[in-house]
């Protein structure tokens, strides 16, 4: 028995990708398409790195990415071949991406994705080692400054009035909320009431990170003189998750903090920035911004592989 539900979880892990990658490519989804056959194996790499990411065990988030990469692939050339698999066509895609605007490190994502299926093809034997094109292309990526807030600039958003704005208010919120707790976005989007415990009469998250699945319990009212639990009751009645928020709406989310900023009239002055200009809020921000307050708030804490654990005192 144990053995058939396995094979029915699996079965019906299958079927959702093979859903999901219909929906991403952009046609319209019917149930007859599940019953269509796997395309056999061809010289065609965009249909072998599509079919990789459809049966492979990649998180949502992540396969999410992957297919992005694969869009992006489709949108410069619609067919993608193993032998047009090259430098020039590697740094031809490259400035397909600079020309649509794309941020260097976000260009350096895409070009890992595809080099993760070259790699795949070369071990499954559909692709020549000799002609591997990422040993001459490079992959480039751009140094970001890492910055976090002060206390006169968490002030500044926890006053800043949106009233009948609900969609910057939930941004806000999150964001805050990620300040307060060191939670990545993914985490965030993620949560729900489920995750909220009393324990001792106080409040704590209960949680496994999406990314490093590691368990974590978060005393909320020990972070930031409990400021998180306000943001808590603002949500706890939404149904599928705190901010009833898709992990996909990150860029959105970060281009309401953009505007947030603005409103805020946040600043930074950098020797290599014009001073007055806004410090734009991102989700990068807010790990460090709970570090430096481990001290202020008098809150210890371990930082490993990028992840904050808070120790019960």
């Amino acid at each position: 028995m144990e053995a058939l539900n396995l094979y029915l979880e699996n079965f019906v892990l299958r079927m959702e990708r093979k859903e999901l990658l219909i929906l991403q490519s952009g046609k319209d989804f019917d149930i007859h398409m599940l019953k269509e056959k796997e395309p056999e194996q061809s010289s065609s790499f965009c249909n072998f790195m599509r079919h990789e990411i459809e049966r492979s065990n990649l998180k949502l988030s992540t396969m999410k990415n992957h297919l992005s990469t694969y869009r992006l692939l489709n949108q410069f050339r619609s067919t993608v071949t193993f032998d047009e698999l090259n430098f020039n066509f590697l740094c031809e895609f490259e400035n397909y991406l600079l020309k649509s605007k794309y941020h260097r490190n976000t260009i350096a994502k895409h070009m890992k994705h595809l080099k993760r299926y070259i790699n795949l093809a070369i071990n499954m034997e559909l692709f020549e080692m000799h002609k591997y094109p990422f040993r001459k292309y490079k992959i480039k990526y751009m140094e970001t400054r890492r910055t976090h807030l002060t206390p006169e600039e968490l002030q500044l958003l926890e006053k800043l009035d949106l009233t009948h704005r609900r969609s910057l208010r939930k941004a806000l919120d999150m964001f805050l909320f990620s300040c307060y707790t060191g939670l990545r976005f993914s985490d965030v989007v993620s949560i729900k009431k489920d995750n909220f415990h009393y324990i001792d009469n106080k409040l704590c998250l209960i949680y496994s990170s999406v990314k490093t699945d590691v368990s974590v319990r978060l005393p909320l009212s020990l972070l930031f003189e409990g400021k998180a639990i306000p943001i808590y009751e603002r949500y706890k009645h939404n149904y599928r998750s705190l901010f009833n928020t898709s992990v996909d709406a990150n860029s959105n989310v970060n281009k309401q903090l953009v505007r947030i900023s603005y409103m805020a009239k946040l600043e930074k002055k950098y020797p290599s920035i014009q001073p007055g200009i806004p410090m734009l809020l991102f989700y990068y921000i807010t790990e460090p911004t709970l570090l430096l307050y481990r001290n202020y708030w008098g809150i210890k804490v371990f930082v490993q592989q990028r992840f904050i654990v808070i120790l019960w005192i």
